[in-house]
């Protein structure tokens, strides 16, 4: 008689459910410049992995101390950009005796640029954000923008540096308040068929206006849901059939006015921001006439 042999069942091993990591991002400043470059790696990453946390204005112990108290073992992570090099010890120093993952944002890049240009930094905090002749222009041109913003401010159209044109919902103001953010005087002017195109418009020279398109269909989504959002009565606004004629139109329009045109479909307005300088300072490049871009 053959006995049979029996298996167990294997057992599966219980892990205890993992907690979420936690960045703590410090800074001796606004944090925008690490805030900008962990956030942009972390897009490499699953969506909510990562919990963030920023720490700002980190300019002495006592406040690091603070800041470093309720930081100790994992799942916590220390990422830093600070330039005191005896804050960039400390905080070393603490996350090794915590046994926390520790890492300097622009340590290495300051280093390096130290190599190879042969000069040495000037280690000085208040340099990042002067109060200077390039600071009262991204101030002159984010006032500008507010004041030529969807069709204000014609009479004086002439002064900006570049135009934004398109008919709505084609991401024209926000588009224009980070240009604006960057020291450009940006005014936007939107469209409808079928309304005359304002004169001061058509009468700039060609290289300072860029013409924003998109697919009709995305449009038609975006005002659905404005409409939705807003309220508002029901009309032909987000109809696909008007929408494709109305892009159409604008696209006629910017061709025969010869204009740029940028297609914003599925694109962000960082992205958007960065091709409308692109197109106008090579164009301005490229013509005798100027567009004084500064």
């Amino acid at each position: 008689m053959v006995q049979k042999k029996t298996t167990r069942p294997k057992k599966v091993a219980k892990h205890a459910a993992t907690e979420k990591p936690t960045l703590h991002v410090l800074s001796d400043s606004t944090a925008n410049l690490p805030r900008h470059m962990v956030m942009a790696l972390l897009t490499q990453f699953p969506a909510d992995s990562v919990n963030v946390r920023f720490h700002t204005f980190i300019r002495d112990k006592k406040r690091l101390k603070e800041v470093l108290a309720g930081v100790a073992g994992k799942p916590n992570v220390i990422c830093h950009a600070v330039i005191a090099e005896d804050l960039k010890k400390a905080i070393t120093l603490h996350a090794r005796s915590v046994d926390v993952p520790c890492y300097d944002l622009t340590g290495g890049i300051v280093e390096f640029l130290e190599r190879a240009t042969g000069v040495a930094p000037c280690s000085d905090i208040k340099a990042l954000h002067p109060i200077d002749q390039a600071y009262r222009q991204r101030i002159g041109a984010m006032e500008f923008t507010l004041n030529h913003d969807d069709g204000l401010g014609f009479e004086t159209l002439h002064e900006a540096d570049v135009v934004l044109a398109g008919v709505s919902r084609t991401s024209k103001t926000p588009t224009s308040i980070l240009l604006a953010q960057q020291g450009y005087r940006t005014a936007n002017v939107s469209l409808a068929m079928g309304v005359e195109v304002p004169p001061s418009l058509l009468a700039l020279p060609r290289n300072k206006v860029v013409g924003l398109a998109i697919s009709p269909s995305q449009l038609s989504l975006i005002r659905a849901r404005r409409q939705k959002a807003w309220k508002m009565t029901q009309t032909t606004y987000d109809h696909p059939d008007n929408v494709t004629k109305e892009v159409a139109w604008s696209k006629a329009l910017f061709q025969r006015q010869g204009w740029s045109v940028l297609d914003i479909t599925d694109q962000a307005v960082e992205e958007t921001a960065a091709r409308v300088i692109e197109l106008v300072g090579q164009q301005a490049l490229m013509s005798n006439e100027s567009c004084d871009l500064p």
